[in-house]
């Protein structure tokens, strides 16, 4: 499916979600009946009936629309290709709502997603549907413990075993609820039982080691736990390299180098002009958050988040819909260097329809903070189209980043793949760093610089200077970060800034310096560079 097709299908169906999550069922039904258009769009349905021919044998008679949905969302979630999935499962739910199957499904996939109040809600759903099957519990105890409500999970995962002794998910669940509580050594063995059996699905058996190697680390174990951060990773890659061979044209990595050699050569002159300033916005300043994931980001999104008068965008790419395709090649960087007023006020007009659509209160006169870690590879359209922006830029001992890249599970897109490997990790981020120190040297940006190490040490000192570099004065209201991420615990970072400000994650890379050896010589030059190697 071409990428307009797909967005437009996302669109379609968005529609869908948000008329079933207003409690419109009708209209919801109504809106997924019009939807319908892409399953009879030529080779969409296709395609569908096709890949679950091959890989479940199935053929469904002409009425069974929602039940090719659902099968196909399943396929989809197999195949770590989580967007499509969700797509399909919210298609079958607004035809058909209460299908127990499906409502797992999706909860499964929102909570592989990280998006755990919806998953909550399907499965809540699903255990009213048949109160007495075991596997609603076991996935809201699940939920409960990455939310770190240990006492509910465990709960709720016994329930669940009572009724089906050796369901997995309520085992990973207690695994959890114990590490939540100090008790390693108790996940540890569970975990390991678990993975000795044959039973175990792929998904399971990443979950287990996942947890077990925390685990691991948890007893100071670290060898053990890199091994298994290394066993789970390498299922990971296996399981995401045919979808990411398929989706790309090009390797994130190779994006990153394909621009360094492009900017090594670029006349500088068109790099420092700006096409007309930004008329389009309203807020009272724009501010672009990056650096590298791992690099203390989230910390600073939390923080600047609690301010007053200050909004904040976490993890929504609106600058590569609005603009991306200016970075896909050759000629499309020599447009943008020549790109003009007119050009460049109707990309400016996409990307802050979306940032007022995901933000969704007004923005007048406030400050807007963009945050998404590898906007570092997109400073030049930063340069071009936002010229007035501020950038906050994000740093972190590099052994601390590769390491706690490789260690910590994100949903696997494009550039998350790069870090399954600890080479691949290390090298990923050499080429980011060299490409954002290449556009530093070129681009007119203002850019201020938060370490992380610093942020821990003298939170109110460095939350002071940045506040001031945004454009805002001291509020006291940002010592709230804590709370904010509970409120909302989505990624590794989200759950350990639950826990409030502390030195855990510093200098992490000591335990594992023997496991980081293979990187050490890739990140060598940005450890001095950045100034670390007396860390």
């Amino acid at each position: 499916m071409h990428s307009t097709e797909r967005e437009a299908q996302i669109e379609a169906l968005a529609e869908v979600r948000e008329a079933a999550t207003r409690g419109e069922l009708t209209a919801a039904h109504e809106l997924a009946l019009a939807a319908k258009r892409w399953v009879e769009q030529p080779g969409v349905m296709q395609r569908v009936l096709n890949d679950l021919e091959r890989e479940t044998g199935f053929r469904p008679g002409a009425s069974a629309a929602p039940e090719v949905w659902r099968r196909y969302g399943g396929l989809s979630a197999r195949a770590g290709n989580l967007a499509d999935a969700q797509v399909a499962l919210d298609l079958a739910l607004a035809l058909e709502p209460d299908v127990y199957r499906t409502r797992i499904d999706a909860g499964t996939v929102a909570f592989m997603r990280a998006e755990l109040p919806t998953a909550q809600l399907h499965f809540e759903r699903a255990a009213a549907l048949k109160p007495a099957e075991p596997e609603p519990l076991a996935s809201l105890a699940a939920v409960a413990a990455r939310q770190q409500r240990h006492g509910d999970a465990r709960e709720l995962a016994e329930r669940a075993l009572a009724l089906r002794p050796g369901l997995v998910t309520a085992h990973m669940a207690i695994a959890r609820a114990d590490l939540l509580e100090g008790l390693a050594a108790r996940a540890e063995a569970r975990m390991s039982e678990l993975l000795a059996s044959s039973a175990l699905n792929e998904a399971q058996r990443i979950g287990a080691l996942d947890l077990r190697a925390d685990a691991l680390d948890a007893l100071d174990r670290p060898a053990d736990a890199f091994a298994n951060y290394t066993s789970r990773n390498a299922i990971l890659e296996r399981i995401n390299a045919p979808r990411v061979a398929a989706e790309l044209r090009e390797r994130s990595i190779d994006q990153a180098r394909r621009l360094a050699r492009w900017f090594e050569s670029a006349p500088p002159e068109p790099w420092r002009t700006k096409p007309g300033a930004d008329k389009v916005r309203v807020v009272r300043e724009h501010v672009f958050l990056m650096g590298f994931p791992r690099s203390g980001t989230t910390l600073l999104e939390k923080t600047l988040a609690c301010h007053p008068d200050i909004s904040t965008l976490e993890e929504v790419d609106h600058l590569s819909a609005a603009a991306g395709g200016l970075l896909a090649s050759d000629a499309a960087l020599r447009q943008l260097a020549n790109l003009n007023p007119t050009q460049a006020d109707a990309i400016r007009e996409a990307y802050w329809r979306g940032v007022e659509t995901s933000v969704g209160t007004s923005l007048s006169g406030r400050i807007l903070v963009d945050k998404l870690p590898l906007h570092t590879i997109a400073m030049p359209l930063i340069a071009r189209i936002f010229p007035d922006a501020k950038i906050l830029f994000g740093l972190r001992d590099p052994r601390d980043v590769v390491l706690s890249c490789f260690r910590r599970r994100f949903q696997v897109n494009a550039a998350m793949f790069e870090l399954l490997t600890l080479e691949g990790a290390a090298r990923y981020y050499a080429a980011v760093m060299s490409l954002a120190r290449q556009y530093r040297s070129l681009l007119p940006l203002e850019v201020h610089e938060v370490r992380h190490e610093a942020m821990v040490a003298d939170f109110e000192g460095e939350a002071r200077k940045t506040l001031a570099f945004v454009g805002a004065e001291w509020n006291p209201a940002v010592h709230g970060f804590a709370e904010r991420a509970r409120a909302r615990a989505v990624t590794p970072s989200d759950l350990q800034l639950t826990r409030g400000l502390n030195t855990d994650g510093l200098g992490q890379w000591r335990r594992y310096e023997a496991s980081l050896a293979p990187a050490m010589e890739i990140i060598e030059p940005w450890i001095t560079h950045y100034g670390y190697a007396q860390a």
